[in-house]
């Protein structure tokens, strides 16, 4: 049986957005911070391992353009909702850039997600 996915993320931009009709959207864009890869690597590891890593950090800088690099830092998308106009304006708790929510994924693949309330 699988396990429920847990996993958290932030609001990063919230924009406004248009469909082909011309229908206006509020795009609230979750994302989280992908994991830095290695920079340093432990004398106790394999030197097998160890050259994979510095080939891998390689390959990311000759594939990515330097001005794209900065962007490896940034979020990356993990969920996007989109609601009308009329919609955004009927919360009550408007979203804003950098809250944050933990979501759970269960395995019958109902998605409940919750606001993570910094004191």
């Amino acid at each position: 049986m699988i396990d429920n996915i847990k996993f958290t993320m932030k609001v990063f931009a919230i924009r406004p957005t248009f469909d082909s009709k011309g229908n206006e959207y509020v795009s609230v864009e979750f994302g989280y911070r992908p994991p830095k890869i290695p920079t340093m690597v432990p004398a106790t590891v394999p030197r097998e391992i160890s050259e994979a890593i510095r080939t891998g950090r390689e390959m990311v800088k000759v594939i990515v353009p330097p001005e794209l690099q900065s962007h490896l830092r940034r979020y990356a998308n993990r969920l996007i909702l989109f609601l009308s106009t009329s919609e955004w304006e009927q919360l009550q708790h408007k979203y804003t850039v950098g809250d944050e929510f933990e979501v759970e994924v269960r395995s019958d693949g109902n998605i409940s997600i919750n606001r993570i309330l910094n004191p």
